[in-house]
């Protein structure tokens, strides 16, 4: 620390031009600072304090000149400073609560943060979790907890095997003659069959609400949303064509909910059969959930837009449609629908997210809304 003092200061008196002392970034006292939720054990950055102040700390190439944190859906775009060490910081506080995802740009070039446990949203990306004060539905308590199991099946619509997570409720495994209701849950575009349990803490929010006694003991199922057939050209946005949308409909259709029902002990009835899924998950919800509405009772539309044809539904099965999106989206547009379809004798509900766009809060917020609605 000494030496490094030294230098600083011979190339502050040789150099005055290129480095002025009033640029350094000056550290406040450690004392109150703890490692956030997301930074692993083998890093000290980023900290939290009391105060919901977040302390970035990241160490770029010498020969940097400009480093930026980089926070999108906060907003935060944010010149990180230079510490006598060689290390750029930056503390603040991020303006929007729940999961957040965050970068670090270096002259340009984008860097993951190796301090923090990496997620999957269009790609392997560094995050935090900003505390919502008024919200601990998605907190982990002293409850019963379910299991999140790694299923894997073989598929010959991509012929590969295939992984989803499992969740099966507190109980499972000790009472053995109880079936349950399945609740088929997708992510978005940017994630992976991972993320509703990482980022979205779906098995969380259940654990809490079965204990509550304000949802019904279910198993949810995490497919996968690509499904690419061989010689498939993976260069373009298949998964948004036709194509993409019938590979994923003959997949999860034929071969996904027959092993879920031979493998689990699902009640296999669609009154016991619900779908779900946030942007992309949402649109393919619709587009293949509800294009097998004999299927299925239960739906969740979560920031995936509205429901398509809904003279196709079979009304003698399905018994509810939610669909919802932040405050920052088309609120408008989800309550309109609704009111169409209760108008066609679709019983349907929207929830809209306080404050919040299309992001893991509105999602979370979604679920938790969502499940206590579902099997009753």
């Amino acid at each position: 620390m000494k030496n490094n003092a030294l230098i600083l200061c011979i190339t502050l008196m040789l150099f005055p031009s290129v480095l002025n002392a009033q640029d350094l970034f000056v550290a406040p006292s450690q004392e109150g600072w703890e490692r956030a939720e997301y930074t692993h054990r083998q890093a000290d950055f980023p900290k939290i304090n009391a105060k919901g102040e977040f302390w970035f700390r990241f160490q770029a190439p010498p020969t940097a000149s400009e480093v930026v944190l980089n926070i999108p859906v906060a907003g935060v775009s944010m010149p990180m400073q230079k510490d006598a060490d060689g290390f750029w910081n930056a503390i603040l506080t991020i303006p929007k609560v729940g999961f957040q995802i965050y970068y670090i740009v270096v002259d340009g070039v984008r860097f993951l943060d190796p301090g923090t446990t990496p997620f999957y949203g269009n790609g392997y990306t560094g995050t935090v979790e900003v505390p919502s004060p008024d919200e601990d539905y998605y907190v982990i308590k002293d409850v019963p907890h379910g299991d999140v199991r790694e299923h894997w099946f073989y598929s010959d619509v991509d012929k590969k095997f295939r992984r989803a997570f499992v969740y099966t409720p507190a109980g499972y495994d000790t009472e053995v003659n109880r079936r349950y209701p399945v609740l088929y849950l997708q992510h978005g575009a940017g994630e992976d069959e991972s993320e509703w349990t990482h980022s979205g803490r779906a098995a969380v929010i259940l654990d809490n609400l079965i204990a509550e006694g304000k949802a019904v003991p279910m198993i949810v199922v995490m497919n996968n949303d690509f499904v690419y057939r061989p010689g498939d050209d993976r260069s373009g946005r298949l998964y948004l064509a036709p194509t993409g949308i019938e590979n994923f409909g003959e997949m999860f259709i034929g071969e996904a909910i027959p092993d879920i029902d031979a493998h689990y002990r699902t009640i296999a009835d669609p009154a016991h059969r619900a779908m779900a899924g946030l942007s992309l998950g949402g649109m393919i919800t619709n587009q293949v959930g509800l294009a097998h509405s004999s299927m299925f009772a239960y739906y969740g539309i979560f920031s995936g837009g509205t429901v398509s044809n809904p003279e196709r539904i079979d009304k003698n099965t399905v018994r509810f449609i939610f669909e919802t999106c932040g405050s920052q989206e088309y609120p408008e547009r989800i309550a309109a629908d609704v009111e169409t379809l209760n108008g066609m004798g679709i019983k349907a509900a929207s929830y809209v997210s306080p404050g919040t766009a299309h992001e893991w809060q509105t999602w979370r917020r979604s679920l938790h809304e969502f499940l206590p609605l579902i099997f009753k």
